[in-house]
């Protein structure tokens, strides 16, 4: 048996899952006004290799059309210059403003996690109680249950991010 196989019933769940979030995904990009899809558009478009070489065949066309007899802006270039920065502070302003909507859409999505995991730690905790019970009836020895019982306590999600903090804060010391 191929050790990589998927079993087909958690991969038709995980397709579903992966589907319900892309559709999810899609209905809010349509949602979002349309100067924020311009926007993102853009600086998508900025950072590929396309738009290198636009800028690239633009500048050297500019350059030798401007060296020859038919210059507009001849050397130094102070219109290209100009240009220039303006399409560099536009692209900056373009590309922080995407940062911006990719970091509320990141924070969302880490919203979610962070829901799921302390969902999924309140059922592992009670099925961690289901599972003491039983042993407990079965006759179980109980010190074979100290880390289930202590583990079957509910989770203070509160107190677990103080501890972070107390951790990272005494880590920066060091």
């Amino acid at each position: 048996m191929d050790r990589h196989a998927v079993n087909p019933a958690i991969e038709q769940l995980t397709h579903k899952n992966i589907e319900a979030l892309l559709c999810h995904e899609e209905k809010r990009r349509h949602r979002k006004p349309r100067s924020h899809r311009i926007v993102s558009s853009i600086a998508r478009w900025c950072g590929t290799l396309g738009f290198f070489w636009v800028n690239l065949a633009f500048f050297v066309a500019w350059i030798g059309w401007n060296l020859g007899p038919w210059a507009f802006d001849p050397y130094p270039f102070t219109f290209l210059i100009t240009t220039v920065s303006l399409e560099a502070i536009f692209l900056s302003i373009f590309i922080l403003i995407s940062q911006n909507l990719d970091a509320v859409e990141s924070e969302r999505r880490h919203h979610l996690d962070l829901q799921i995991n302390l969902l999924n730690e309140r059922e592992t905790t009670a099925l961690m109680r289901l599972m003491t019970e039983v042993a407990a009836r079965v006759g179980v020895d109980d010190r074979l249950l100290e880390e289930v019982n202590a583990l079957a306590r509910d989770t203070d999600p509160e107190a677990v991010l103080n501890q972070i903090v107390k951790a990272e804060h005494e880590h920066a010391k060091r």
